[in-house]
């Protein structure tokens, strides 16, 4: 080999090396390398949410899925130096030389790792998923007890042999996640940082009622055996077998585990917090506004998000007063006149079958307006969105309903999963104006789209910020009305929906900022929306475990409504829903303040002001 051919090779071997250093390590030479080199980061540590995202699983680059997301203080270690990481590479970079989409980017990120190490300051700070942040691991709520079993029961798919011998990895690994889910009880517990009483004993009835469960109910077992039937590829005798190793492993190890959890929790009983708030917590003032800063994505004070509740309570209550007024029906209470409609058995589903027939009608409510949609979007109507209902052993304390997206890879639909464990609470007033909101729409087809969006890094199409994603499901109820969908008691329950979300920023900082006991929060959301109190229990005890989440909905809904009227009054003739909602969906989960940035350009473009 000549001279100069070694030259040539030697350069390009060095070439190669640092383009490998600057990838994994160095400053990568394109932006968006640097971002999609962060979240790689991010999610190799997270292997049950490379799952959820449903990207890797059953193919040749699946590593994870025989193995569970860390849940000792270790891992909140590394998700801080990740943090740390993160922002010190976004200034390496000069954000003068971004522009578009890029330099948004830099500032959503900034604003991101920024935010989340002042959460870092707090040693009992928890993040469990986007939504979920807060002091609490264990919580009878979105707890990790609970959402463990979810997760295996749901998430990781059964595809072939190789998946099913991966799910049963991840079962002998439920013991090591379960011990350093004690680890990070026990470091708060030193410092004083446990939940209410009564949110220890209902997590505990949850263990306990999984414990009690014979092996041949276990939804660990249930649920394998339903997806090794569905998916066609295994016999009976194969079933058996595999569901036969299930069995041994929940009775060898993950029972022990959860009954090991439970002694825990037993003990922590000894200590309680003080009230239902945060404020008990070490330095809980300054916590609660972390997170209602990170929920809110605003700046706003617990005193100013506290009045805006207050205010817009009464400016909702008058609007009630006029429907009903409308309706011929009493007014000058409208809690109590919303109640009695509620209690209505004209409006009620009966009889074996009321939980299918609940079911179908959400369905057909999302296919209806799915049909609508190429009026409001220029993207048009989703391919195909499911109702299913919540697994029994979630029910007692969880939502309503809520959204799931759709998986990245299109196999898993978007999903509304509703909570019937009590089919009576289920109201055709307000059905709609929940669809709407969690699924079309709302939740499950902005986040449709959000996967959708061309050019951006994955960051930006999976990462939602609370206020941005709940403000948009408010005003999805909104646009329901608009299309003339509703009756005159649909939009009854619209403004209902509407009301209990203003309350919300009254009761979330009452209880975390101002004393107010669990009762008192309960008391007051019933006088103003009607809700039952059985269901606003479970809504309080949310806020309670899930602090500052509740006011980001009402707070994302002014400014997108705000927003929308700035720029009708600036474009007058000239503005089109289609493309500002293009505008709205077109650049993912923002902050508010990024969010208004890119509607003003669009503003600024549409007026021949660009």
């Amino acid at each position: 080999m000549s001279l100069f051919a070694m030259l040539i090779l030697a350069l390009l071997g060095l070439s190669l090396i640092w383009l490998v250093y600057t990838l994994v390590w160095g400053k990568p030479p394109l932006f968006n390398l640097a971002v999609e080199r962060l979240t790689l980061r991010m999610v190799l540590k997270d292997p049950e949410l490379l799952t959820s995202l449903g990207l890797l699983d059953n193919t040749l680059l699946d590593f994870h899925s025989g193995d569970l997301t860390d849940a000792s203080p270790r891992y909140m270690d590394r998700l801080r130096a990740l943090d740390r990481d993160g922002l010190a590479l976004m200034r390496r970079y000069d954000p003068q030389k971004l522009s578009g989409q890029k330099r948004l980017t830099y500032q959503l990120l900034h604003w991101y790792y920024e935010q989340n190490l002042r959460g870092h300051r707090f040693d009992y700070h928890w993040i469990a998923n986007p939504v979920f942040m807060g002091p609490y691991p264990v919580n009878h709520v979105f707890g990790l007890q609970v959402d463990l079993i979810q997760f295996l029961c749901n998430d990781h798919k059964i595809k072939g042999r190789r998946s099913v011998q991966r799910y049963l990895e991840r079962l002998k690994v439920v013991p090591w996640k379960l011990a350093a889910l004690r680890d990070s009880l026990a470091q708060r517990e030193a410092i004083g940082a446990v939940p209410p009483r009564f949110v220890i004993e209902k997590s505990l009835r949850q263990i306990e009622d999984f414990l009690a469960l014979p092996l041949e109910d276990n939804p660990l077992y249930t649920t394998l055996l339903e997806r090794l039937e569905q998916s066609g590829r295994f016999g009976q005798a194969a079933c058996a077998k595999w569901g036969a190793k299930v069995k041994t492993i929940i009775e060898a190890q993950v029972l022990p585990a959860y009954r090991q959890l439970s002694t825990h929790l037993q003990n922590s009983l000894e200590q309680d917090l003080e009230g239902d708030g945060v404020w008990g917590l070490p330095e809980g003032h300054a916590y609660y506004e972390f997170l209602l800063r990170n929920h809110t994505t605003t700046d706003l004070t617990a005193v100013q998000v506290h009045q805006l509740g207050l205010d817009e309570v009464e400016r909702l209550s008058e609007e009630v007063r006029e429907v009903l007024a409308e309706l011929d029906l009493p007014a000058e209470h409208p809690g109590e006149t919303l109640s009695q409609l509620m209690g209505d058995p004209q409006f009620h589903f009966s009889g074996e079958g009321a939980r299918q027939e609940i079911i179908e009608a959400y369905q057909a409510i999302l296919d209806e307006i799915n049909g609508h949609l190429p009026a409001l979007f220029k993207s048009g109507a989703l391919d195909k969105i499911e109702v299913k209902r919540l697994p029994e052993y979630k029910e007692p304390d969880s939502p309503i309903a809520y959204a799931q997206p759709p998986s990245m890879d299109g196999r898993r639909p978007g999903t509304m999963w509703l909570n019937l464990r009590e089919p009576d609470n289920v109201y055709r007033w307000g059905m709609r104006t929940l669809a709407y909101h969690e699924g079309i729409p709302g939740h499950v087809y902005q986040m449709a789209q959000a996967q959708q969006i061309k050019g951006l890094p994955t960051f930006r199409k999976a990462y939602f910020f609370n206020a941005y994603i709940e403000g948009w499901a408010l005003y999805a109820e909104r646009l329901g009305w608009e299309l003339g969908l509703e009756d005159a008691y649909s939009n009854l329950g619209r403004l209902q929906a509407l009301l209990w979300r203003a309350a919300r920023l009254v009761v979330d900082t009452g209880i975390h900022t101002r004393g107010w006991t669990k009762q008192k929060a309960i008391d007051y959301m019933v006088s103003i929306t009607g809700l039952p109190e059985r269901d606003v229990l479970t809504e309080v005890e949310r806020y309670i475990v899930m602090p500052g989440q509740a006011c980001a909905y009402y707070i994302g809904y002014l400014k997108i409504l705000g927003l929308r009227q700035k720029a009708e009054s600036v474009l007058g003739e000239a503005f089109d829903l289609q493309a500002f909602h293009d505008v709205l969906l077109g650049s993912g989960g923002l902050p508010l303040a990024l969010l208004e940035g890119v509607v003003d350009g669009y503003i600024d473009q549409a007026a021949g002001l660009r």
